[in-house]
């Protein structure tokens, strides 16, 4: 039984994030897809497609997801940062003192392939490795479904406030999720593992934060910031669908292509990235940067694609365009 032991304080100091955390269904996903975890009828073909495009190059990040019960706390900043990019930078900035606290029991135990050692370590190659799986996974994961989660979450949100300003806070703890119990100042779970743990966050106050793809309640509880509490949502669309205007426009892998080269990339990086051949990726950034979309520039041996103004705004529009709400 996992309780969190509330105050007014804390009560006075809840709040519900506008949109999940990126990194959080990130991991959820890899849950998902690595375990044997029932899957939800509104899920069976975001599964089906996701399964289907797992690469080996997704294994580094895979493979911590897919202990029972357990999933390192690095793979989800805090922060809980809806943009992917941020929250990867900050899960790529853990200390090395905390990857080994982290990782050196499971590797011990052989739940852990030996090789993580590499990245429990701290090891640069090791996080970028752990760095371009996360990214390749993401791809095919949650970044084409994103718009609709967001959306599923916004109105998630938007009930919450109207539960609280006609009952109070009281009944939204009261109605957050069937997995949770709330009753005298208390917000229980009964979770996996038979563990008692008792969170009081002693003023700090909570903040909720939806999910489209978390299975059961997660707690999050670091230092002196709020209690964080990712929960399912309730109500969602019968089905989770993605739309990829810039895909229809470019061609999926094209504009996967054009994706990878912002910040910068090597032809093999842009390759590894999204998944095809050295010569394929070479052969899209010939045809971006005859749009305009990107420029190459070569140093001795060494050739680096960069996205282009043009080529940020056409990534930005489409982006845009994905939000509920924009124009």
């Amino acid at each position: 039984m996992l309780t969190l032991r509330l105050n007014g304080v804390d009560l006075s100091h809840t709040s519900v994030r506008s949109k999940p955390s990126a990194t959080m269904e990130l991991a959820a996903a890899g849950k998902r897809i690595t375990q044997s975890l029932p899957v939800p009828p509104h899920l069976a073909t975001w599964a089906a497609a996701t399964r289907a495009a797992i690469r080996p190059v997704m294994a580094p990040y895979l493979q911590l997801c897919g202990m029972p019960r357990w999933m390192p706390d690095f793979l989800t900043p805090t922060s809980s940062e809806s943009d992917f990019a941020t929250a990867l930078e900050q899960m790529l900035a853990t200390p090395p003192e905390l990857l080994f606290a982290e990782l050196r029991a499971p590797i011990e135990s052989g739940a852990l392939p030996a090789r993580t050692a590499d990245l429990a370590a701290g090891d640069p190659a090791a996080l970028r490795r752990l760095g371009v799986a996360a990214e390749a996974f993401h791809a095919i994961a949650v970044g084409p479904y994103w718009a609709e989660m967001v959306t599923a979450v916004h109105a998630d949100r938007a009930a919450r406030g109207l539960t609280f300003v006609d009952q109070g806070i009281d009944r939204v703890l009261h109605t957050l999720s069937p997995q949770l119990r709330w009753q005298s100042s208390t917000l229980s779970y009964e979770c996996p593992g038979g563990a008692d743990i008792v969170i009081t966050p002693a003023g700090r106050g909570v903040t909720l934060v939806p999910s489209y793809l978390v299975p059961v309640p997660n707690f999050v509880d670091v230092g002196t910031s709020p209690v964080i509490l990712h929960y399912p949502i309730e109500k969602r669309p019968p089905e989770l669908t993605f739309r990829e205007p810039l895909s229809d426009l470019l061609g999926r892998t094209r504009a996967a292509v054009l994706s990878a080269t912002t910040g910068g990339r090597s032809t093999s990086e842009v390759a590894e990235a999204v998944g095809i051949s050295a010569g394929s990726a070479s052969q899209h950034a010939s045809v971006l940067r005859s749009a305009g979309l990107i420029t190459t520039h070569r140093t001795g041996s060494s050739v680096r694609h960069l996205v282009t103004p043009l080529g940020t705004d056409l990534l930005q529009s489409v982006r845009r365009s994905q939000v509920p709400g924009s124009r």
